[in-house]
């Protein structure tokens, strides 16, 4: 343990797709013993879970969770507790439509006591700029099938405008991602991915990354960012000119959705830059 730990919050941004944040499905939380940034996952069915969508609300609870983390607690713990935490949530909170993403939230987080980074899911981060934050196998395939067929109806004749408009790939995709949910914290090879929903998370999906003793700067960020920086306006600036170049996602990046009508972005984003500190 490192008892003398310390770290200051360089920067900050946590910012929906449409602009408000109120509208998003990022967490971003900081505490004197743990920052965490937390992916719930887009659901365009229209499903609420107290106002909320799926993945805010189970993001939400994670957030609340994270509050109450004791600090020395080691990644199983802490992915156990928020899990117990969402189950709960998930039990008394229901919603009268059916979501086409199960409620759920990827996350990583910096633990000030134990130096580490422990993540479930898609999130990024950066140990002074490098990092590794590979697409899952899953993602890999539906980003591809959503970039065929819109290469498909462009070659139809289709315009880059209209499928901005209307973007039939997200009816074509529904199905896939219902089916796609018996996948989450499934053990199943190469297709299996680990999520925080309520469900017990394996281990070999909880990933932890020890903070060697050098580094200085820590970086995470939700997958909103195609292309991570070390800094906020080195991300962001890339963000904008992907969307300037590739406003659907579907050539430069592969995303699961592109831009559409009151949307500023493809994905939420949030990032959060550390500096740690000499006794870190």
């Amino acid at each position: 343990m490192n008892q003398n730990a310390s770290f200051t919050v360089v920067e900050s941004l946590s910012r929906s797709k449409y602009g408000d944040p109120s509208l998003g499905d990022d967490r971003l939380v900081v505490t004197k013993d743990f920052v965490a940034v937390l992916d719930g996952a887009t659901d365009a069915s229209g499903a609420s879970y107290d106002g909320l969508s799926p993945g805010r609300f189970v993001a939400e609870i994670g957030a609340q969770a994270l509050e109450n983390l004791a600090a020395e607690a080691s990644a199983i713990e802490a992915i156990e507790q928020l899990t117990q935490a969402v189950k709960e949530a998930l039990a008394r909170v229901q919603s009268e439509t059916v979501p086409i993403f199960a409620p759920c939230f990827a996350i990583i987080l910096f633990s000030n006591a134990r130096r580490e980074l422990w993540r479930v899911g898609d999130c990024q981060y950066l140990l002074d700029g490098k990092g590794n934050n590979p697409f899952s196998k899953v993602d890999e395939v539906t980003t591809k099938l959503r970039s065929l067929i819109v290469h498909s109806y462009l070659a139809q004749g289709k315009t880059i405008d209209e499928l901005l408009q209307n973007d039939p790939s997200q009816n074509f995709l529904v199905s896939i991602y219902r089916l796609q949910a018996s996948l989450c914290n499934s053990p199943t090879e190469p297709f299996g991915y680990g999520v925080m929903n309520g469900d017990k998370v394996p281990e070999k999906y909880i990933e932890v990354i020890q903070i060697p003793e050098q580094i200085k700067s820590v970086v995470l960020a939700s997958d909103g960012y195609p292309d991570l920086r070390t800094t906020l306006t080195e991300s962001e600036a890339i963000l904008s000119e992907m969307i300037a170049k590739d406003p659907l996602f579907y050539d430069i990046y592969l995303g699961h959705r592109g831009l559409a009508p009151g949307r500023e972005s493809f994905d939420d984003r949030t990032y959060v830059r550390l500096e740690l500190g000499n006794g870190a």
